[in-house]
């Protein structure tokens, strides 16, 4: 169970990039619903039937095909239909939750429902100042993380439910323990989504959940403009910088892949990712020959892990000594905003705010552009 957990390991390998509540699932082969109601967000659908709310979560882990999770959010005085009955009912506004991934936070944070958290799993992941100080007085618990979770802790806290992220299929039995315990959970699939915009349209389920609806509408209105605004900004730039991403782990060299978050950034940012010909959204695997190629042709390096320094780098591998990038080039780090634990607030609020790691990577892809925005997520590695 550890590696389901140990979601900033898994964040690790794809930024170079618990679990499903399964209260209804269905393999719908050969079935395919056109729109889900979303302008990018591909990984949920949220449909107002007016007494209620229908969400279907949509293929909600790496290689997943035609899964769907549904679930009714209805209003605690609401009377539903005998047919809703058997469905997996969520009364809202909900109050008591329970968050397992640092994104769930940031989006709380954004409709002004941290108030509501009253557990998190790897607190010590936390960089929101305000749950980081509700731990430390106990007013939030620590339920544990991967085979330490804690579940006299989480029936404790009766949550109202339990916001959850799942990696594979294999999860089922943690998600059939918090069912036994009649425990409510919903899966959040956030993590999932190619482009930055989609990450964070997916505040308007958590909207959903605390009836705050014209409130993600507004919030990711502006999200989007502020985007939408800074791409237009490097329309007029003749050529962009050739840009490395990550560094090896355990001697294997994951990279984004064409269609990812990270590569859909760079592209947004004006940058030219030496990957982009691979179309997957996942992360795929090259050799260190092919690194070393990548690292000719690149002017800029970005997202090197927990590393600090270039004598680190050389520390972690002496090959990156003939990296033209690493000797001519420039090399950013998106760690700014990292906890003394090791938690990265780029993971955190950067989910919810893509416009400000957007503005960082165009200030470091086309220096001046931006005059006057300081870099939020990502410092200068020398």
């Amino acid at each position: 169970m550890m590696k389901y957990f140990t979601r900033r390991l898994f964040i690790f390998l794809f930024f170079m990039p618990v679990l499903p509540g399964f209260f209804s699932c269905s393999s719908n082969k050969g079935e395919k619903k056109e729109g889900n109601g979303n302008h990018y967000a591909k990984g949920f659908s949220l449909v107002d039937h007016g007494l209620f709310k229908r969400v279907e979560i949509i293929n909600p882990w790496e290689k997943a095909e035609n899964i769907r999770y549904e679930y009714i959010l209805a209003r605690k005085d609401a009377v539903l239909h005998d047919s809703l009955r058997n469905r997996k009912v969520i009364r809202t506004p909900v109050s008591n939750v329970i968050c397992t991934s640092t994104s769930h936070i940031a989006f709380l944070e954004a409709i002004g429902e941290t108030s509501a958290i009253s557990g998190v799993s790897g607190g010590h992941y936390m960089t929101n100042a305000v749950v980081r100080d509700a731990l430390e007085k106990g007013t939030i618990i620590d339920i544990g993380y991967g085979q330490n979770l804690n579940y006299e802790l989480i029936i404790k806290t009766k949550p109202d439910l339990v916001l959850v992220y799942g990696i594979g299929s294999e999860v089922s039995g943690f998600v059939n323990k918090l069912n036994d315990l009649g425990i409510g959970v919903m899966v959040v699939a956030e993590y999932l989504e190619s482009t930055p915009l989609g990450k964070t349209e997916w505040i308007r389920l958590f909207a959903a959940l605390f009836d705050k609806a014209e409130m993600a509408e507004e919030f990711f209105g502006e999200i989007e403009a502020d985007y939408i605004d800074l791409k237009t900004r490097i329309r007029n730039q003749d050529t962009g910088p050739t840009v490395m991403v990550g560094i090896p782990y355990r001697d294997t060299w994951w990279v984004p892949g064409g269609d990812s978050y990270i590569a859909n950034l760079i592209s947004d940012a004006g940058g030219i990712y030496p990957g982009r010909k691979n179309r997957s959204h996942e992360s795929f695997v090259i050799s260190f020959e092919d690194a070393l190629i990548w690292a000719q042709k690149a002017d800029i390096w970005i997202n090197i892990g927990m590393l600090n320094s270039k004598r680190e780098l050389l520390d972690a591998d002496p090959r990156f000594e003939n990296f033209r990038v690493f000797n001519e080039g420039i090399i950013f780090n998106n760690n700014r905003r990292v906890s003394a634990s090791g938690g990265n607030d780029f993971w955190e609020s950067g989910t919810v705010y893509p416009n400000r790691i957007l503005a960082d990577l165009i200030t470091i892809f086309h220096p001046g552009l931006l005059f006057g925005r300081n870099l939020i997520y990502y410092i200068e590695i020398e």
